[in-house]
């Protein structure tokens, strides 16, 4: 039986120390690896997939049936003026090659992970949560004793984060290859619509951007991701929450678009690539547009009254890292965004530009006007421009190169 690892990158920057090795762990990791695996195996094997194609970065696609009911939003993608001086370019999925290797009409794509190169340690709930371990909520009769192996990961942001009633919202990410040190961090940049008062476990996400994870997707590229939780992201699992297709409760409507989909990433200096995205409460759907094409949705069955059922009390956008402080207690090294800080600018530092919150059902669109929070400035930084007075309308440069606290 192959043992968990936790493999470092191999790819330092110039900015770290060369970073120290993974580390084989002990049997109980080697049976809860085998868990996990088991539990991915199962689930491919209950997939009713008619085709099976592999992409040209090589993941393996199973074609099932479309899963998605209703009709998406009858709304178009917003204008935004063209920027000479900063031009983007949208991702190539947008622009699918017309050779490429598809399934039969009526299917839709559906990731398999290549269970062979990850090798996650913790538990199987560890590996569904948002990070490599499972949110815990404190008994009131805990005296602190609690084992040091329950303690949590660390996550740190540099975001702008907007307390407003909304239906959901919109906007641009620009995509970066981030170093992350270690296969069980991440780093991403995303939206968050959220419901809930943040008491106990009754908050609830959905979630969508660009992630760096080699844990979830076995190499050290950029990828789409989608996570949502019911629970304030104490329990995951079907229905409960959790990324891309782990878990039951996503509904997927694009045959081009899909959760776990690799992304280009920008050049320091060259071409900066954007992923445009859209999320919006519409009948019975929390509803994903990326780019042009709506993705799918997560029912909004899945949601209570006091969370995500109705409306959202949130609108959220910025970059977060996941940072193991149980296996490796020294700062990270993962980069978040470009691994440049702000001042940077343009072509250098991460962006996201055109942000804005959906004020009514109807589709009403608002300027984001968040509250900037940076929770390490001295790794990573947010600079914010919420005057609307340019073509990006509300936007922020994020980022930094970690290393320290």
């Amino acid at each position: 039986m192959k043992a968990g690892r936790i493999l470092r990158n191999p790819d330092a920057p110039r900015t770290s120390p060369r970073p120290r090795a993974g580390r084989d762990l002990d049997r109980a990791d080697e049976e809860r690896l085998e868990e996990i695996r088991q539990y991915f195996k199962d689930q491919y094997a209950r997939r009713e997939a008619v085709a099976r194609t592999t992409t040209a970065d090589g993941d393996e696609l199973d074609w099932v049936p479309a899963d998605c009911r209703g009709e998406p939003p009858d709304v178009e993608p917003p204008e935004r003026p063209y920027d000479s001086d900063r031009p983007g370019l949208s991702q190539p999925f947008e622009s699918p090659e017309p050779d490429a290797e598809t399934g039969p009409p009526g299917t839709v794509p559906m990731l398999r992970k290549p269970l062979d190169r990850i090798t996650p340690v913790g538990t199987l709930q560890d590996y569904l949560a948002k990070g490599p371990y499972a949110k815990r909520i404190t008994p009131p009769d805990d005296l602190g004793l609690t084992s040091p192996a329950a303690a949590p990961d660390v996550h740190k942001y540099a975001h702008a984060r907007q307390p407003v009633f909304n239906y959901g919202t919109e906007g641009v990410i620009n995509t970066w290859k981030p170093y992350v040190q270690w296969s069980n961090e991440f780093s991403l940049g995303q939206l968050w619509v959220v419901g809930g008062s943040g008491a106990g476990t009754d908050v609830q996400t959905v979630e969508v951007g660009a992630q760096t994870c080699y844990d979830l997707y076995g190499d050290w590229y950029p990828h789409l991701f989608i996570f949502y939780t019911t629970n304030n992201y104490t329990q995951s699992g079907d229905y409960l929450g959790g990324y891309n297709r782990d878990v039951k409760g996503w509904e997927q409507l694009s045959s081009t678009v899909y959760p776990g989909i690799r992304m280009a990433e920008s050049v320091y200096g060259g071409d900066q690539y954007e992923l445009s995205i859209k999320v919006m409460l519409y009948l019975d759907k929390w509803w994903v547009r990326i780019g042009n094409e709506w993705m799918g949705g997560y029912p909004r069955s899945l949601f209570n009254a006091s969370g995500l059922y109705n409306q959202a009390g949130v609108a959220d956008w910025g970059g977060e890292i996941d940072d193991d402080v149980i296996h490796h207690p020294e700062a990270t090294w993962s980069q978040m965004g470009s691994g440049h800080f702000p001042y940077e600018g343009w072509s250098h530092a991460a962006y996201m530009r055109n942000m804005a919150y959906q004020s009514d059902a109807a589709g009403t669109m608002q300027p984001l006007v968040g509250y900037p929070s940076q929770t390490n400035p001295n790794a990573y930084q947010i600079a914010v421009d919420f005057s609307g007075t340019t073509t990006w309308g509300s936007n922020f440069y994020w980022g930094g190169p970690g290393g320290v606290e």
